[in-house]
Parts: structure tokens; C-alpha cells; sequence
């Protein structure tokens, strides 16, 4: 019998699964362990407005920045009044790879993703971002 399957003495069926929980944009996510898979019910794709918003304004800022609106983050975030270094946590978003920003547009993201974890550092290498936040 499995170690997670347990039969009790009155004929009543135990199972443990090992597991996180973890809070995504206001609801709880079941986070299982590595090698255990679940079937999730097929959704329709549902687009998260907080990284979809954030993805823009990167591409907004980026863009004031490129056009010479503004010399340097520094600038924009004192003009803008917007802390330097979220403007520049955000920003960085605009070198993620094209298939994590298509997926955020389309709705197709892991669901567990969320901006906090878009704003913790992550590699430069577009393969190594795929698996960095469980697109593979």
C-alpha cells in the first residue's frame, strides 16, 4: 500500500498528500510537490489584470525612457513620484521571454504565478526564466 494511504481500523481510508498553499492574487493555490501531478479542471484562460497592468506600464515606461521623455529611471520615478526602485523592479519585466509575455496576455501563465514573484530576481536566459517560473 502506498505511504500516503493509510487504512484505519474501521474500515475508514486515510490519505495524505503533501502539499503548500500559497496565496495568487487574492485566492489560494494548492502548490504540490515536485514528480505529483494533478488534472486540473480544463478553465477557460483567464488573464491576471496585476501582470498583464505591470507588463504595460513596463512597456510605457520603457518607451518614455527609449523616446528621450526622461534621462534615467531616477528621473521618471521623481518626476512620476513612483519609488525608484519598484519603477525599476518593473522595468525589468520588459526582458522576460516572448512566450512568458504572450502567455500573461493570453491567460495561459501558471496559475500560481504572481508580481511578487516576477519582482524577486530571475536569470537572463529566456530557457532558464521558462523553467524559473514553471513554464516547463
Amino acid at each position: 500500500m502506498d505511504k500516503c494511504v493509510k487504512m484505519m481500523a474501521n474500515n475508514t481510508i486515510s490519505i495524505r498528500v503533501p502539499m503548500r498553499i500559497k496565496k495568487c492574487g487574492g485566492k489560494k493555490m494548492i502548490i504540490l510537490p515536485e514528480g505529483y501531478q494533478m488534472t486540473p479542471p480544463q478553465e477557460t484562460p483567464k488573464q491576471d489584470e496585476t501582470l498583464v497592468t505591470a507588463l504595460a506600464k513596463a512597456y510605457y515606461w520603457q518607451n518614455l525612457l527609449d523616446t528621450g521623455r526622461y534621462k534615467s529611471i531616477d528621473d521618471m520615478s521623481r518626476q512620476r513620484q513612483i519609488n525608484s526602485s519598484y519603477m525599476s523592479r518593473i522595468l525589468r519585466l520588459n526582458q522576460l521571454a516572448p512566450q512568458i509575455k504572450k502567455a500573461i496576455l493570453d491567460g495561459t501563465q501558471p496559475r500560481q504565478l504572481s508580481l511578487q514573484d516576477m519582482q524577486t530576481p530571475f536569470p537572463d536566459i529566456w530557457d532558464e526564466q521558462l523553467k524559473h517560473f514553471g513554464f516547463t
